[in-house]
């Protein structure tokens, strides 16, 4: 069975893409503060009490792949129950792990700290700061979950509803001090490069996918 090409393409340009903001923001190995990055920061700190940090320091775990990967796991053996194909059954699972091989492989190349600007919410992760692992996981999902091959798409209301949990749990890590924005673009870029790429190497008709096909505009319940 033949890799599509879709799949090496689309993680080398989540990758570059990645590394190009890298660039921008950590030239010469030296990273600066962009003026959206201070501001940003400024804002969220503006609007901080007791209250909203125990709220979003909760919340900011819907993008933590603790969560994210045995609910993942866990739909992927589901859906296996059903004699569904792998490629769909797998198909979130895989969203979510290519997404934070490479949203990893860019924070040890790029190297850039976590900020320090104003005191954090929690304690500061023990990683990288570019990308945001948090936003660029928890948008895999919802973008996997909307364009996964074989199943009925849903309606897009439920697109909605996870954008939105997504942009939340994007909100968290500025609220928490832990993330500079430019890290939640650079997360959100490469998460939707990769789903992307992978919905596009498992369509129906592709050479890994034996999925079924519906009618274009067929919508379900939740997936």
């Amino acid at each position: 069975m033949k890799i599509p090409r879709a799949l090496p393409a689309g993680a080398l340009l989540a990758l570059l893409t990645g590394l190009a903001g890298g660039l921008l923001l950590c030239p010469d190995g030296v990273c600066r503060i962009a003026p959206l990055d201070h501001a940003g920061l400024a804002l969220f700190h503006a609007l901080r009490s007791d209250r909203t940090d125990r709220l979003a320091a909760a919340l900011t775990w819907a993008g933590s792949l603790a969560l994210l990967l045995p609910l993942a796991l866990a739909r992927m053996a589901w859906l296996r129950r059903q004699q569904q194909p792998w490629p769909e059954a797998a198909f979130v699972t895989a969203a979510l792990l290519g997404t934070t091989l490479l949203v990893h492989a860019v924070k040890l190349l790029v190297m850039r700290p976590r900020p320090d600007l104003f005191p954090t919410g929690l304690p500061l992760p023990p990683d990288l700061s570019f990308p945001s692992a948090h936003t660029a996981q928890v948008l895999a999902v919802v973008l996997a979950l909307w364009l996964q091959p074989g199943r009925p798409r849903p309606g897009a209301i439920w697109l909605a509803a996870g954008l939105a949990l997504a942009g939340a749990v994007a909100a968290t890590r500025l609220h928490l001090q832990v993330h500079w924005p430019t890290d939640l673009i650079g997360g959100a870029l490469m998460a939707t490069i990769w789903v992307l790429a992978l919905a596009r190497a498992t369509r129906p008709g592709s050479r890994i996918c034996g999925c079924g096909r519906y009618p274009a505009g067929t919508q379900s319940d939740p997936p």
